[in-house]
Parts: structure tokens; sequence; C-alpha cells
């Protein structure tokens, strides 16, 4: 289960466009059901949480500038506000 804060993060999320092919963003989150696993400004680490070499998140969040713009439950995909990002899709390992 999502928090309820997230729940309503991942609603509004889905209300929202695909971000533009040339979205430059400054900051970028993964999140898990844990918390953040790392955090990344203007490509500098900032935050960084390591899991388990086996470990297998629940859910996957990707935020662009403090908006949510991915994120999976397992390997279903449930949001992509990235489609139109096909470099950063690449970059992130969700396409090839």
């Amino acid at each position: 289960m999502f928090t309820q804060s997230f729940q309503q993060q991942l609603e509004q999320a889905k209300k929202l466009p695909a971000l533009p092919e040339d979205y430059q963003f400054q900051t970028l989150e993964f999140f898990d059901q844990h918390g953040v696993i790392l955090g990344l400004i203007n490509g500098e680490y900032v935050e960084e949480h390591s899991r388990s070499h086996d470990y297998e998140p629940w859910y996957l969040g990707v935020f662009l500038d403090g908006d949510l713009a991915f994120c999976a439950v397992g390997s279903q995909i449930v949001l992509n506000r990235l489609e139109n990002m096909v470099a950063v899709q690449q970059q992130l390992g969700l396409i090839q």
C-alpha cells in the first residue's frame, strides 16, 4: 500500500501531461516504500541510501524537481510522465 500522501501525489501526477522532450531538471530523486534511495541536484549526489543487492522494492517513484514523473509497482508501470524524454529513460534503464 502507498502512504496517503504518496497516493495523493500519484493521483495528481496522473492528471498532468508528459514532460517535454527537452525538459531540463535540476533535481532527481528515487524513492521506494522505505524512503529516498538516491537524490541528485545538478548532477551531484546529495543523498544515497543503499539497499541489499537482492532487495526488490514494492514500488519505485522518480521525482524530477519535486514532481512525481514515474512510478512502477513491481514490473507494472503506473505512471510515466517521462515518455517524451527518451534519453532520460535510457539513462535510467527504463528503456533500451
